[in-house]
Parts: C-alpha cells; structure tokens; sequence
C-alpha cells in the first residue's frame, strides 16, 4: 500500500547499516513509507538484520511492514519521544512481526491515544514527559556473535544471540 509522495527532505535520509562479526543493525534515519519499501522491493537490498531501530521515531508515515516484515529484526528500537513516534501503525508492524523478540522505547508514550502503544515498563529508559535524559544501551560481544540490550534507568539487561551470516 502506497502513501502520498514525501516531498520533504526525509526523502533524502541516509540509511545506516551498521555490521560488526555476524551483528547487523538497520536504522533509516527518517526515511519515509514509499522509500523504505525501496530498500526490499522487488529484492531485499539489505538482508535480514539482529536490530532494527525504528525509522522516523516511530511515525506512521514510515516504518513500512513490508520492509520490517522483509528485514526480520530479532529487537526493535524505538528512539521516540514522549509525544512524538511509537504511533500506532508503527508500534503494531513491530508487535506483529514474528521475528521480533522485543521491543525497547527511549521514552514512554504519553500521548492520550498511546498508553497502549508501550512496551512493558523494564524496556522502556524514560517514563515521564520531563525525563532524566536516560539511554537504552545496545552493545556486541567481541566476537560478533551475541549483543546485550540494556536499559539503566530499570535495571534491565538482556543478551540475544545473534541470527548469524546472511
């Protein structure tokens, strides 16, 4: 499903993918809906990645489900903001992604709309609209075959294994 043409410079964002060993991580800066499915149609140009950090801050104008879906990302990263991002369309393609293991927010959606667009609390870094500032902390193993995803403010810190060579 096509969305009206961006014509901003969104467009133009620079993609980043970033590998180290067998970790790959994917973050399309603010590209928008129809250039993202650019990326993986009618070929995946980037292949399956361990992290996909949401493209936009979550906005519904990208994060398009055909490339999420096509990307498999293992973890999702939404770098939102209280009132901005991890909007509702975004935040379903990457609940409903089975790939998708968990989801992290560097802030807790405090949109009226949005209390049901959250991550459990232990996965999100910032909690209230005038926040500390804190970080979710993403880092690989040296060997590039596992990377832990850790949260400070909660606590929290889990380690995936890596999904290996594509």
């Amino acid at each position: 499903q096509r969305k009206p043409i961006d014509r901003s410079d969104n467009a133009n964002s620079v993609v980043m993918l970033l590998q180290f060993g067998d970790f790959r991580f994917f973050d399309g800066g603010d590209l928008t809906w129809n250039i993202e499915e650019k990326l993986v149609c009618p070929a995946n140009l980037v292949g399956k990645v361990d992290v996909y950090q949401s493209t936009h801050h979550g906005l519904d104008q990208s994060n398009n489900d055909v490339l999420v879906k096509s990307l498999e990302p293992m973890v999702a990263i939404f770098n939102n903001g209280s009132t901005k991002g991890c909007e509702p369309m975004s935040f379903a393609v990457l609940k409903e992604t089975p790939s998708v293991k968990a989801i992290y927010q560097v802030h807790k959606n405090l949109r009226p709309d949005g209390e049901k667009n959250n991550a459990p609390d232990e996965f999100i870094a910032n909690h209230e609209k005038e926040c500390k500032g804190n970080h979710i902390k993403l880092s690989v193993a040296p060997d590039g075959k596992s990377y832990t995803v850790s949260v400070p403010s909660t606590k929290h810190e889990r380690t995936y294994q890596v999904r290996g060579s594509n």
